[in-house]
Parts: C-alpha cells; structure tokens; sequence
C-alpha cells in the first residue's frame, strides 16, 4: 500500500511539499501519495516552485475538507524544476494533527485493490499495522476502504478508493488517534458526496 496510495501525493501542513510524505517509505501497494498529518520535509531551496491550486480543489473544496478537518487550510502544492507535479488537492488541519486529500489514483483499481490486500498480508515492511480492507456498496462501478496504523507517524491512515467512469481515484485521510474514527466513519460519505463532480478523462 504504502506510497502507492501513499504515493498519491498530498502534503499538509500550510507550505509543505505535496510529494511523498512519510509512507512514501512504504512502497508495496501503490496509490498516489498520501498526505501526512503532521509535517513533511521543506522543499530545498531553488528546487521546487510554487504551483497554483489543482483544479480538483473545485471538487474538494475547503467547505467539504471542513467535514473531517476543522478549520482545514489549503496546502501548498508545489512542482520539481522539472518534469510534472502530481495532480492533487489537499487540506490540513492547522496544528498538522489532520490531513484530507484528494488524487487520482496511480494505478488501474484492480491493481489497487491487489496492493491494498498485499499490504494488509504484510504491513510490517512497510511499517504498518492494524491494515483493513472492505469493500464499499453505492460509490462509482466498484470502491474499497483500507485503514491502517503506521508506526513510525504514529498516525491512523484511511483511504477510499473507487472507479468512477474511466477514472479511479483516491481520497485519504491521515490524523492522529483523537481524530481517527470520525475519519474512518465519514471518509466514505464525503466521496459519495463529491464523486459526481469529478472531471472525467479527455
């Protein structure tokens, strides 16, 4: 799982990198990269550029991030020199306890799912713990959750991940333990909630 979905690219925080945050260490499964509540590595100077907000923040706006972040801030996204920043967009709770973001997905869904139950086989590599994986009823053609504790950030990670037209796409929430459940009960709902906005491919 680890960066896979992880992979998916979120940073929190109010100026952090929108690249791999800590579970990028984790590589196994494969979403996108996922945020992580609680800092992330300051882009090196002269390295990255700011870039303005995705267009899928049209989609997640701050008003629905607010559902599980409170007082959720826009993160910062920002680019390599060269090359193409991960289309993601990203709220943050402003103590770095929460994160929400929004990203399509790395890989095909079955692919996804694939990794999501390998990572729950064998989390410890990837530094995690306590890894679940179910299926979700009444989100796009087909859509999974997957939940999992990572050790190191001491954070609860939630994913949800569905198919919807001919795009799969990944909604992550990273907290600490007092945020944990809500995130896990209301994640699916806010995916429900933005799915038919979502820009199909070109």
């Amino acid at each position: 799982m680890t960066v896979r979905r992880f992979l998916r690219a979120a940073a929190l925080g109010t100026s952090t990198v929108l690249a791999l945050g800590p579970l990028a260490a984790c590589d196994g499964t494969g979403h996108s990269a996922a945020p992580a509540a609680g800092g992330s590595t300051p882009p090196a100077a002269g390295s990255v550029r700011t870039l303005p907000p995705s267009e899928l923040c049209t989609v997640l706006t701050r008003g629905v991030a607010e559902r599980l972040v409170p007082g959720a801030r826009l993160t910062t996204r920002v680019g390599p020199d060269k090359g193409s920043a991960p289309d993601v967009c990203g709220y943050a709770a402003a103590d770095g306890t929460a994160s929400l973001s929004l990203t399509p997905a790395s890989r095909a869904y079955p692919a996804e799912l694939a990794a999501a139950h390998d990572l729950r086989a064998h989390p410890g590599p990837a530094g995690m713990r306590d890894v679940r994986v179910e299926s979700v009823g009444g989100l796009g053609r087909r859509a999974f959750r997957e939940s999992a504790y990572q050790v190191r950030a001491g954070e609860h990670l939630t994913f949800v991940v569905w198919n919807a037209g001919t795009r799969t796409w990944v909604l992550t929430s990273a907290t600490t333990a007092k945020g944990a459940a809500a995130a896990y009960d209301g994640l699916v709902e806010v995916a429900r909630s933005i799915t038919a906005k979502l820009p199909v491919r070109r």
